[in-house]
């Protein structure tokens, strides 16, 4: 074991680092609060890039913040397989972030780019349409702007950051504005973290397997004050899953997110220009040849969520030409407040094949149970589930119902009970 304060470096990702790269036998690698002689009157550590995992390693978070420093566009944490230079990650095993009390990762003051990479950055890039107005948003019809009346891609096609406008960066979010990803990784674990405004996704799994995700707490809201002006922050989801994964646990996580709070996205679309790994303008650190890696998602459980998702939903599972199966979600409290406008929903099942051809057996084995809701919708199943169960759901909202099968045929051999609507 060692502990990242007795390897004095000039900056904190040299001093990680070389914790890191000096772990014992056991690979554990201790960081409590910052102890520095340089600039000593700061107790957190300010990442200018991410913190890179090999394989046999445990980083233990003790108390601790990490922020990321407004240089920075790179993840928190990132396996040390996957990113530039890396076509085709290779396999990595036994990785583990542990957070030991209050361990914090916390966004830049002025995050360099923002969101997915379909958002385009902007900066000044305001949240509220009265300032989108004000700054006469290039993006937004002259019609519209001088109406007032602006609609919701007005408002969520752009997100933040100091990039925007400079020649030499990329004008989209990418993989690097996750929090922390991992790729490939076999026998993993990340718990006891609280992820703070992240720059988009707080947690991303690409072909993950046999690992646990738990004692996560996410803050985030889609939008952020930044000197004086209140700035869109697009796509800040908690945790992705993606193609590929399997037998993972994710349990007990809480708090607000922007975006999906769990998301599952088995997402092949129905065309696509072959990336390789580490490319820029995706979301994706790993490879999209379909004809090689693993395109489904299969024997997840998610238990003990109570959390709820600013503008989208609690939970999110998205096969499209892809399947999602062996699922079980069980213990869900939809936590928007009473006082909060009910948008978004608590669980949608599928969608309308906007990101790719929804197949009649591409959600089955999905055992949905003990879901409390309370948002603009309840449980949505918007594309195709079969031989799976839906029980136990309380709607708080009288407004929609418990259950929405969007399609004729989107229900077979699915078992419903116990399904409860407010006022009825």
């Amino acid at each position: 074991m060692i502990n990242a304060n007795d390897c004095l470096c000039l900056t904190d990702n040299e001093t990680i680092d070389y914790a890191i790269a000096h772990r014992g036998d056991d690979g554990i690698v201790v960081i409590p609060p910052r102890v520095s002689h340089i600039e000593p009157e700061r107790s957190y550590w300010l990442l200018d890039r991410a913190i890179l995992l090999p394989e046999n390693t445990t980083v233990v978070l003790q108390n601790c913040r990490l922020k990321l420093s407004d240089r920075c566009r790179d993840n928190f944490f990132r396996t040390a397989n996957c990113g530039f230079g890396f076509p085709d990650p290779a396999p990595i095993e036994n990785v583990h972030i542990r957070g030991e009390g209050l361990c914090i990762l916390e966004g830049a003051d002025h995050p360099r780019a923002t969101g997915d990479s379909s958002k385009l950055q902007h900066n000044p890039c305001p949240h509220y349409p009265a300032d989108i107005i004000a700054i006469d948003a290039d993006w937004v019809p002259r019609e519209r702007k001088q109406s007032g009346k602006l609609d919701f891609w007005d408002v969520h096609n752009h997100s933040y950051g100091t990039d925007a406008g400079k020649p030499d960066e990329s004008q989209y979010g990418d993989w690097r504005g996750i929090g922390v990803l991992f790729a490939r990784a076999r026998h993993f674990s990340v718990s006891g973290l609280r992820i703070v405004e992240s720059h988009g996704w707080g947690i991303s799994m690409e072909d993950c397997s046999y690992g646990r995700i738990e004692k996560i707490d996410f803050d985030a809201r889609m939008h952020k004050e930044i000197d004086g002006m209140v700035m869109n922050m697009e796509n800040q989801d908690g945790i992705d899953i993606r193609n590929g994964c399997h037998h993972i646990t994710i349990t007990d996580i809480t708090g607000q997110t922007g975006d999906d709070v769990i998301a599952l996205t088995a997402i092949v679309p129905n065309q696509e220009t072959f990336r390789p790994g580490g490319s820029l303008c995706s979301t994706h650190v790993m490879p999209n040849d379909w004809s090689k890696r693993e395109r489904d998602i299969h024997d997840i459980i998610i238990h003990n969520v109570t959390a709820f998702s600013y503008l989208c939903w609690v939970i999110r599972l998205l096969p499209a030409n892809t399947n999602i199966y062996n699922v079980v979600i069980d213990g869900v409290i939809d936590a928007r407040p009473a006082d909060s406008e009910p948008v978004g929903g608590t669980l949608l099942l599928g969608d309308g094949g906007g990101y790719g051809d929804n197949q009649p057996e591409s959600m089955r084995g999905i055992s949905i149970s003990n879901v409390i809701c309370a948002s603009g919708t309840a449980v949505t199943l918007a594309g195709y589930m079969k031989d799976s169960v839906i029980s136990n759901v309380v709607n708080k909202n009288p407004a929609t119902p418990v259950l929405n099968v969007i399609r004729p045929d989107g229900m077979t051999n699915v078992v419903t009970a116990g399904l409860v609507q407010a006022g009825s």
